[in-house]
């Protein structure tokens, strides 16, 4: 059965963003706005947990080591970067943080 589209959302409905994209959700429903229709759709409540975990598997056993001298602000700021570059493409993320949060690191010493 196919969702029905609409122009607004149900009262109390609070954005949210997971992954880099941006949902709507209220109650136990999720929405996303498609630009093209103007319209809001229900859709499945999206999950992370999958990429979270290889993600995090990934970082234990791969990333560089910062050297001394680099703080902590800068190492929170590489993790971020990479999580960035890495949520932009699910099916390769794990191997997009590490390449990037490794490219920082080296960077910054």
């Amino acid at each position: 059965m196919a969702q029905q589209p609409m122009a607004q959302l149900p009262a109390g409905a609070s954005e949210v963003q997971i992954m880099g994209k941006t949902y709507w959700h209220s109650g136990d429903n999720f929405y996303q706005f498609n630009e093209n229709t103007g319209m809001f759709y229900e859709v499945p409540q999206p999950t992370v947990q999958a990429h979270k975990d290889r993600a995090s598997q990934a970082h234990q056993s791969v990333v560089a080591q910062p050297g001394p001298g680099v703080t902590a602000d800068q190492i929170e700021g590489c993790r971020n970067a990479a999580a960035d570059k890495s949520n932009a493409v699910p099916n390769r993320g794990s191997e997009v943080y590490i390449n990037e949060y490794n490219s920082c690191i080296r960077d910054l010493q």
